[in-house]
């Protein structure tokens, strides 16, 4: 899907179920996330991922971080624990105004709405930590790559950059026949999908040589790359840590 047409399922999911479409799980489907247990989550996410950070990066700064696909501010309200400033940015309104609503540290805070294939309503290297998670695998991979990108654009010099992306996609496509059946329910499924009455939660993937690609390409040096099953995460997945030079 194109990014107008992604928005418009997520919005739908942000009207309908929004806490299961950030973090599915069979057993929270249908509005069943408590509240405190679903942040819980977050908070677990972010302490395990710094102490990877700081085990590999012990000087790491704590002023801005930005977390990209933030929904309702799952990871972006337990960043604010620990650093002085956080940007979360998502391509659904719904969703932010969720993460407003449950956000607990004022104006420390920011939630922004980007409908854009890049990250220009943010300045050149603003961020100290750069963190996504289970959000670039939404997306089609000609976005995903160039978000990657944009997420050494926006780091502070000798910023980090951390995220999480499947390798490999799970998804098979049957083959297209022209039998009748076959054609009638591709063309139903379709028309459901463009008018959004059902909202998909699209799957796709990197592999890990493009992505570090993508990286050194950037200018970035890629740190660690390594297994990562991300919470609601349907696909095996890598994890990459990823640092900006420093200027001399």
């Amino acid at each position: 899907m194109n990014l107008r047409n992604t928005q418009r399922h997520w919005e739908k999911l942000a009207r309908t179920d929004p806490f299961w479409a950030v973090l599915t799980d069979d057993h929270k489907k249908g509005n069943q996330w408590r509240l405190a247990e679903f942040f819980r989550t977050g908070a677990a996410a972010v302490e395990a991922d710094l102490a990877t950070v700081q085990a590999r990066c012990p000087d790491m700064k704590f002023g801005a971080a930005l977390d990209f696909g933030c929904g309702v501010g799952r990871l972006s309200q337990a960043l604010a624990g620990r650093f002085q400033r956080v940007v979360g940015v998502d391509i659904s309104g719904a969703m932010l105004d969720l993460a407003r609503s449950h956000n607990r540290h004022g104006r420390r805070v920011e939630y922004l709405l980007n409908t854009r294939e890049d990250l220009r309503l943010l300045a050149d290297g603003q961020f100290d930590f750069v963190y996504s998670l289970i959000t670039l695998q939404h997306l089609e991979p000609a976005y995903a790559r160039r978000y990657i990108a944009e997420f050494v654009r926006v780091a502070a010099p000798g910023g980090l950059i951390f995220f999480q992306i499947p390798s490999k996609s799970g998804h098979r496509p049957r083959p297209f026949t022209l039998w009748p059946d076959t054609l009638a329910r591709r063309l139903i499924k379709d028309v459901r999908k463009k008018m959004v009455i059902d909202p998909v939660i699209e799957m796709h993937a990197l592999p890990r040589e493009e992505v570090q690609s993508i990286l050194a390409a950037a200018g970035a040096v890629t740190k660690v790359t390594y297994r990562y099953d991300a919470a609601g995460g349907e696909l095996p997945s890598w994890g990459y840590l990823a640092q900006k030079p420093r200027r001399d």
